[in-house]
């Protein structure tokens, strides 16, 4: 036959339970000199399923005396003995189920008293929150939370999520996302009577998806790619082009749209569009509008097409329009540029008759008394000649001071070119050259009167009005008259006698020559 055991405790139990009552009745040792009789509690009073609670047996307010109630002088039981059997201390922690009754028996070994109470565990439900693993989301819009279907469905039970400011509805099971952001997001679900009992959980929300970013639309030029990646790795997400491809990135040769699609392991797809233009580059066609003899105008003209609209035209001798006038022979390179940035080029060169180019000699200074006349000489083949005495030969007789000029006309063509020379008749006499007029009207052209010369030794210039009064004297070579009085005030205009005495210097640079004069009259013009 099977022993109960627990049944047998009990019954000892009680049998010693019993003969202490009857010693109490005997020895009245158990009476409560406290506040009250003992009572078992638990903490909190409302046991929370799943989560531990306080169990224990107040014994002290049966005592008077606080050291009459100390724990070392009690034995503790606690029943039943199959769920708290070996349990003996006056208190302890404990995880319930469900709702169980379960009650105690102290014994005070010094006065041999029994003292027992009983009480019904009252166990709330558990809250299984339940939320799935840490989630991917594709698409935020109406994503929600969810705890598993269970705690979903139980009554009385309050809820509470944060971060509250990323969530629309908070204090729901199943709050939506606001915040595109990864995120902790944590849940407390509260139950029992006045909502003691709390359970957590937590999941960790990747919202933040890599994004497909093509740029934007591009226009480009002939000739010019476009080079399109979508910034995800073709190895850890499927890729589909409009071409075709299934690479990161692609090169766009052609106008069109172009368009790519990526979807990741999770399942979570997007996809991009861009448009891509390009432009042929203008084109830019030169006329000139004929020959000309060199130094003689031609028009060049720019005439442009294109696809958009075109900015304007530039020459490469630095002037800007649809069409420039040169007058010298060589590569004219025209560009345009359209509102695109796009660009075209040409170049023309312009027929140019040669000319012929006369051979004369520098300006000429000699003392025509002494070493002229001159006979100056431009033969050329196939060239007509025009002096500017009139003289029709190839060469002129220089006898006079003067400026000569001599047109050649190339007779194949009838282009034309001019030179000229400047012969000064300048003797020893006039190693001090006088101007016959000046201009004092401060233009920095011949302001002032006096004479030139590289050098001289000595150098007198008196100056005198028509009625032979003195108006300016010089005895510096650099100092000129420059037109006015002795008072300050502008000499009228008119004629004006001069006399000059210097001394040239001779050869060695160093010793005076013989004095030598000059007189003459010079023209005030104002």
């Amino acid at each position: 036959m099977q022993v109960n055991t627990s049944f047998f405790r009990t019954l000892w139990l009680l049998a010693v339970a019993l003969l202490g009552h009857l010693v109490v009745q005997a020895q009245d040792p158990c009476v409560s000199t406290g506040t009250g009789l003992p009572y078992v509690s638990t903490n909190p009073n409302y046991v929370c399923e799943a989560l531990d609670a306080f169990v224990y047996i107040n014994v002290a307010q049966a005592y008077a005396d606080p050291a009459d109630a100390a724990a070392e002088n009690f034995n503790f039981s606690w029943y039943p003995f199959d769920v708290l059997g070996g349990t003996s201390t006056q208190s302890f922690d404990m995880v319930f189920d469900s709702t169980i009754t379960i009650w105690c028996v102290a014994l005070d070994v010094p006065n041999n008293c029994i003292w027992t109470d009983t009480i019904v565990v009252q166990v709330q439900e558990a809250v299984n929150i339940g939320l799935p693993a840490d989630t991917l989301v594709c698409d935020l819009n109406g994503f929600t939370l969810q705890p598993s279907a269970e705690a979903q469905a139980m009554a009385g039970v309050s809820w509470n999520w944060e971060p509250s400011l990323l969530l629309l509805d908070p204090q729901t099971p199943t709050p939506q996302l606001l915040v595109q952001a990864d995120q902790w997001y944590f849940a407390t679900a509260s139950a029992g009577p006045s909502g003691q009992c709390t359970y957590e959980d937590s999941i960790f929300v990747t919202a933040n998806v890599a994004p497909i970013d093509l740029g934007v639309d591009q226009q480009l030029c002939e000739g010019e790619t476009a080079s399109l990646d979508c910034g995800l790795d073709a190895a850890a997400e499927d890729l589909l082009w409009s071409t075709g491809d299934t690479v990161s990135s692609i090169v766009a040769d052609t106008t069109g749209v172009y368009w790519v699609t990526a979807t990741n392991p999770e399942g979570c797809e997007r996809s991009d569009t861009v448009s891509i233009s390009i432009f042929d580059n203008p084109v830019i066609v030169l006329d000139a509008d004929g020959a000309a003899c060199e130094g003689q105008p031609v028009t060049l003209t720019a005439t442009v097409t294109g696809d958009t609209t075109i900015v304007g035209v530039g020459w490469s001798n630095g002037e800007a329009g649809n069409a420039i006038v040169v007058t010298e022979p060589g590569d004219y390179e025209a560009i345009t540029v359209d509102v695109t940035g796009c660009i075209g080029t040409a170049s023309i060169s312009p027929a140019f008759y040669p000319s012929p180019v006369p051979q004369l000699p520098l300006d000429t200074v000699i003392c025509l008394e002494e070493d002229g006349p001159i006979w100056l000489d431009v033969t050329q083949p196939d060239v007509a000649y025009s002096w500017s005495d009139g003289s029709t030969g190839p060469g002129v007789l220089l006898a006079n001071e003067g400026v000569y000029t001599v047109t050649l006309t190339l007779l194949s063509n009838g282009c034309q070119d001019s030179a000229s020379i400047v012969l000064t008749d300048f003797c020893q006499q006039d190693s001090v050259y006088f101007p016959t007029a000046f201009t004092p009207d401060d233009d920095l052209v011949n302001d002032d009167f006096g004479g030139f010369s590289e050098e001289v030794g000595s150098y007198l210039l008196v100056v005198f009005n028509r009625w032979g009064i003195e108006v300016f004297r010089s005895e510096d070579l650099g100092l000129r008259w420059d037109g006015r009085l002795e008072s300050g005030e502008p000499a009228p205009g008119g004629l004006y006698g001069y006399r000059a005495v210097w001394q040239p210097l001779r050869d060695d640079g160093e010793s005076f020559g013989g004095f030598l004069e000059k007189v003459g009259a010079v023209t005030l013009i104002r």
